[in-house]
């Protein structure tokens, strides 16, 4: 902020919070600041006293506004009067040009001065209510009786009931009084959190098949310090989510471990993070007062017995005794102690060297304090994202002795780190439901294959997917295609627009192609496809085969992350495919990738599937399984794709997967792919750095392997359409690897560079260098400008480097096979100078 000569900020309190406590004195060195906004969540008096005490020149603003009203609808001037002698309120203020506050009773009437009521709010700001939730949108969203004429006009006629409490002021500024009386919604760091979900959710999860589950259960917010006396000490809000848990059967210390351990991992699966208690405490009972009622003062004010959610047991070698006579334990015994003061644990508290901080009651905010604590303890600066990432006592000791002795080889981060939300159970993710709605009905027959003339397109709005809609609509003039988007609902005008980006509308008109088209009312993020259930009936009906071309594309989000869009729409198309009244194909566009998760140092291989190792060929990816985590999770999740696809086989479906290598532009338009890129990118930078990574010599060689989209997407239509003859029995899908006829092995890269790629080089040797050696060429091309692009490519490709991935060429005898019997020839031009020069011109 001083560097960039800021001048006004916008923060929620908890956030800026954090910045008076660890950096007060270079707050006071912005000498531009003019403007302090705080929104989001109650401006305590605490803060707005630490900021005024700063004596910076800035002037602090409080604002408000429920996510409803879109931004702030009150805004006030805080000055020393609002906090001056017992004051512990501070207006949130008049209303912003164009809004409307009232304070209303329960049937709507308006309140007198000075009386609290419900704050509802009218005018220009008043959101459109609420997606597939009418009866919430009923309560909410009223018609604004008290509208004037003006506001009518401009058609401001809705009322939102926020259920916060208020009151006028007699300057006629409002003030906050918190949510109404039994609404369990509360503000934590500046989330919305709905008690009452998080306690629903627990009750249900926590049901097992040994009988075992809960009487009853009670989330509330509060700091987790048995030392009552600091509770409100720090400028910071430190509540936590603390679920306390009535059990069914009484159990004992180590299986009440294991209990919350599942009833965490479960949840977590259906919360948001910032929704997932903190700790747990098992009660008898819940504290009721004299009247009946949960006894709320009690669970804010007692002594906790916490127990935190582990994926750490006893018998994890990773829990063995350090040795003492290690240069790198008293660190580790320094971390733990921070730990312990971040979280404010007792001594009693035991903590595991391989415990995530987030275990042991972590969240965000706290990762700051973590920070900034060892930075002054140990004088060494870790960056958010490597403490979020490595959030062990181990591992942290371990980055702090790589610091401060980086020469050091007896030092190393642990190879096996504790991920927050613990480990993927790949038998379970890969497992077909035993459900009804996952089998082929009996006697369902199948549809010849030139009689598919009604196909749905998934992720129709990419790159591919817009590719795919053309090649489909010139193949034949009578097929009807529906199209669904990855991400959000599509329409018309976007598949047009998409269409003629990459210059494919030359014959499709409006009028051409609307009959052509229907544009399914949902899309693959959504539970069942976000469609109602007759809807989704319909559309089961109505398709003969289905083109999975959709799916979430990050080499940077978590297999969790990617499992919206990549495996539960997997799932909901695998139903979808046995609605019809004959038996829907799909047809799944996978990745190279898949089998290159094989070169992983942490892949396991069953050797009773594939006693040979890494493979090449057109088979499935039964034979080997990526490591239990949730990190690194776009491979993976293509990966339990196609094992659910395959156990979809198995049970009569009928299912063809294609594996392309990466695409680039058409050949017939030459226009650009969209960018970003990674395998691309890395071609770039063997060129500009003049040479190449020396990968593992494990398995085959590294390929650079591209293939024009257009290629692509003709392939995938001849594959598709020819007579069914299966290649791998009755019971296992067809497997196609749609590649290069002619890909480039790495060795070949640097004469092409020499020769013609980089002529700048002048005589300059080029050749193979250890990866290490090659990443820290790329960094001194990229300089210390490098966009955040391009930062996030190179800690990708480091990552992927470390784990042993290697991209080679796939076999495709299975794909030549049936190309050469359906006669059909598609022209691919081979990966050469010429070729590269074109792509890498058009980034």
């Amino acid at each position: 902020m001083a560097d960039a000569a800021v001048s006004v900020t916008y923060f929620t309190p908890t956030q800026f919070a954090l910045l008076l406590e660890t950096c007060s004195e270079e707050l006071r060195k912005c000498q531009n600041y003019r403007v302090a906004y705080f929104a989001g969540e109650a401006l305590p008096v605490r803060v707005a006293e630490a900021f005024q005490e700063l004596k910076i020149p800035a002037i602090m603003y409080n604002t408000w506004s429920p996510s409803e009203l879109v931004v702030q609808t009150a805004i006030h001037e805080v000055t020393c009067s609002d906090y001056e002698g017992s004051k512990t309120n501070i207006p949130i203020g008049f209303p912003m040009a164009n809004c409307r506050h009232y304070i209303v009773d329960a049937k709507l009437n308006p309140l007198p001065l000075g009386l609290v009521g419900e704050i509802a709010v009218g005018g220009g700001q008043v959101g459109q209510g609420y997606i597939n939730r009418p009866q919430e949108d009923a309560k909410a969203f009223v018609k604004n009786p008290f509208a004037s004429a003006l506001d009518i006009k401009h058609g401001w006629t809705r009322l939102f009931r926020t259920g916060d409490k208020g009151r006028f002021l007699r300057n006629g500024e409002l003030e906050f009084h918190g949510r109404i009386k039994g609404d369990k919604q509360i503000k934590l760091r500046g989330y919305r959190i709905d008690l009452g979900e998080v306690e629903q959710r627990l009750f249900i999860d926590a049901t097992m098949e040994s009988g075992q589950g809960l009487v009853d259960v009670n989330v509330t917010a509060r700091p987790t310090s048995a030392d009552l006396t600091t509770i409100g000490s720090s400028l910071t809000d430190d509540r936590q989510l603390i679920a306390f848990l009535v059990l069914k059967k009484q159990m004992d210390e180590k299986d009440v471990q294991k209990f919350v351990n599942t009833i965490h991992a479960k949840i977590q699966l259906q919360l948001n993070s910032y929704m997932l208690p903190n700790g747990y405490e098992v009660l008898s009972a819940l504290p009721v007062t004299i009247g009946g009622k949960v006894d709320r003062q009690n669970l804010l004010n007692r002594e906790l017995q916490l127990i935190f959610p582990s994926t750490v047991t006893e018998s994890d070698p990773d829990t063995e005794a350090t040795d003492l006579n290690d240069p790198s334990v008293g660190v580790l015994n320094e971390v733990i102690g921070i730990f312990r003061d971040v979280l404010r644990l007792g001594a009693e508290r035991d903590i595991k060297p391989t415990q995530s901080f987030f275990e042991l009651g972590g969240q965000s905010i706290l990762v700051l304090r973590l920070q900034a604590k060892i930075k002054r303890s140990k004088k060494v600066n870790l960056a958010l994202a490597v403490l979020f990432k490595n959030s062990t006592p181990e591992a942290i000791a371990a980055l702090i002795c790589k610091k401060l002795s980086p020469a050091s080889a007896t030092v190393d981060v642990p190879s096996k780190l504790v991920e927050y939300g613990g480990k993927v159970d790949w038998e379970l993710e890969t497992t077909l439901p035993v459900t009804p709605k996952y089998f082929v009905p009996k006697g369902m027959p199948k549809r010849n294959r030139s009689e598919q003339k009604s196909l749905l397109i998934t992720g129709a709005e990419t790159f591919i997917g817009l590719h795919m809609i053309s090649t489909l609509l010139c193949a034949s003039d009578d097929t009807v295609l529906y199209i669904i988007g990855c991400e959000t609902q599509l329409t018309l005008q976007q598949i047009q627009a998409g269409l003629q980006k990459y210059q494919l509308d030359a014959n499709w008109t409006s009028d051409r192609l609307s009959p052509r088209l229907r544009m399914v009312p949902g899309s693959l993020s959504q539970p069942r496809l976000g469609l109602s259930e007759s809807d989704f009936q319909g559309l089961g009906q109505n398709i003969h085969a289905v083109y999975h071309l959709g799916s979430d594309v990050s080499l940077l989000k978590t297999y969790i992350d990617l499992k919206p869009i990549n495996i539960n729409a997997t799932l909901d198309l695998i139903e979808l495919a046995s609605l019809g009244t004959s038996l829907t194909e799909i047809h799944y566009l996978s990745t190279w990738s898949v089998p290159h998760l094989q070169s992983w140092s942490t892949t396991t291989f069953n050797p009773s599937v594939s006693p040979s190792g890494i493979s090449t060929h057109e088979n499935t990816a039964e034979h080997f399984t990526p490591a239990p985590t949730s990190e690194k999770g776009y491979f993976k999740a293509r990966w339990a794709a196609e094992i659910l696809l395959t156990r979809a086989a198995e049970r009569g479906f009928v299912v063809a997967i294609y594996r392309p290598s990466a695409v680039t532009a058409s050949t017939d338009t030459r226009v650009p792919e969209p960018a970003g890129d990674i395998i691309r990118w890395m071609v770039q930078q063997m060129i500009d750095s003049r040479c190449i990574p020396e990968t593992e010599k494990k398995g085959p060689g590294f390929a650079i392997d591209f293939v024009p989209v257009n290629y692509l997407t003709n392939t995938l239509l001849v594959l598709a359409n020819h007579p069914i003859t299966k290649t791998h029995g009755p019971s296992a899908p067809d497997i196609y690897h749609i590649g290069n006829p002619s890909p480039l092995p790495v060795h070949k890269l640097p004469s092409l560079i020499k020769e013609s790629l980089n002529p700048s080089i002048d005589g300059e040797e080029v050749g193979t260098v250890p990866v290490e050696e090659f990443l820290r060429r790329v960094g001194d091309v990229l300089g210390n400008e490098r966009t955040v692009a391009e930062q996030l490519r190179l800690a990708a490709l480091q990552d992927y480097f470390i784990t042993g991935h290697t991209m080679f060429a796939l076999d495709r005898s299975n794909t030549d096979r049936v190309l050469a019997d359906a006669n059909e020839s598609v022209a691919c031009p081979p990966i050469d100078a010429k070729f590269l020069s074109g792509m890498l011109a058009r980034q």
